[in-house]
């Protein structure tokens, strides 16, 4: 499912799949383009310092260390399955799991919360 967000009825400015946060801060960073939305235009206008676009993939800037690749669907079950059964360090459990994840250089909007959920 698709929601189109448009400038004007002639002009659509992106189309955001359903479910993938990455599309507003995309959007913004790479073609300065916001929400109609005020309020969402604005939250995503503050966080996008915090984010950078390379080679068409989103990335968050980390505190002192590499940035950390932005991931949605698939991709995020898979690194919770790895690191959470041991393939990159012993069985992980709750806010490690958070810090191992973050450690390997991946990050999504739910990252803590999904983590304790798993987890569990």
């Amino acid at each position: 499912m698709f929601n189109k967000i448009a400038r004007n009825v002639s002009e659509a400015l992106f189309i955001q799949e359903a479910g993938d946060w990455r599309q507003p801060y995309l959007g913004y960073l790479q073609h300065k383009l916001l929400p109609l939305n005020r309020a969402d235009a604005v939250k995503i206008q503050k966080k996008s310092s915090k984010f950078f676009v390379k080679e068409g993939e989103l990335f968050k800037r980390g505190f002192g260390r590499s940035p950390l690749k932005c991931i949605v669907g698939e991709q995020i079950t898979m690194v919770l399955r790895e690191v959470h059964a041991g393939e990159c360090d012993e069985h992980q459990w709750g806010s490690r799991l958070t810090k191992q994840v973050m450690h390997l250089g991946y990050y999504w909007q739910t990252v803590e919360a999904d983590s304790l959920s798993f987890a569990r």
